[in-house]
């Protein structure tokens, strides 16, 4: 893999702080000279950088001031060139999550149930997996974050001992990693995502049933959303 230069590394650290919520959506960007003297670098590439930001809509230019941030714009998978449109792709995708959504929050109650305790190792080893690839989203590698979050997911559904549950999701791989990967690629932030595996743990941890199961349906809902138009 080819070195990044400067401008390319700021891009990058802008694009990743966007994604993790430290630049906050509608607020300023820090100064120019706050990220140069950061990366030890002139004025130039972080010049560079935002002005390619902005022209990508993820940036805002403001003249004589920072930039605002704008965020990731959610892309329309389903306008009117998709070849899937007239099969209501967009319909099936809501459907399966819908599906999803019952049986996973009714998993993660029976899971922080009867888990063993070698199962809750492996839930929690499979959610901080998740966190620590999430920082590779914003190098566009999107492939290994999801797949520790797919994996998060499935040992919930193991742990919850129905065998009708553990069955259905054998059934449908493929739309769950699809479902996966379209929740990470057209989110403007991961900070909510975030948020949602850190209240399912603490309902482990907790041993709150009520919470798991709330829990877990609030964050495939927040994934729903982004499949719904406005």
């Amino acid at each position: 893999m080819k070195s990044l230069n400067a401008t390319e590394k700021i891009i990058d650290y802008i694009k990743l702080n966007i994604l993790n919520g430290t630049f906050k959506i509608n607020s300023k960007l820090p100064s120019e000279r706050k990220i140069a003297d950061l990366f030890n670098i002139s004025r130039i590439p972080v010049r560079n950088a935002i002005n390619i930001l902005c022209k990508e809509g993820i940036l805002r230019a403001v003249p004589y001031s920072s930039p605002i941030v704008e965020g990731f714009k959610k892309v329309d998978l389903f306008d009117d060139g998709e070849i899937y449109k007239n099969h209501n792709i967009q319909e099936f995708y809501v459907e399966s999550l819908r599906a999803r959504q019952l049986i996973e929050s009714e998993a993660t109650k029976l899971a922080i149930l009867n888990a063993t305790s070698k199962e809750l190792q492996k839930i929690k080893y499979t959610y901080l997996k998740s966190i620590d690839e999430l920082d590779k989203v914003s190098h566009g590698l999107i492939e290994e974050c999801y797949d520790a979050d797919l994996q998060f997911h499935k040992e919930i559904i193991l742990a919850s001992h129905n065998p009708i549950f553990i069955k259905y999701y054998e059934l449908i791989p493929k739309t769950v990693s699809s479902n996966q990967y379209f929740g990470f690629k057209y989110r403007n932030s991961l900070k909510d995502m975030i948020s949602h595996h850190n209240k399912i743990m603490i309902a482990f941890d907790s041993k709150d049933s009520y919470l798991g199961y709330t829990s877990m349906y609030n964050h495939l809902e927040d994934v729903i959303q982004l499949f719904q138009h406005d």
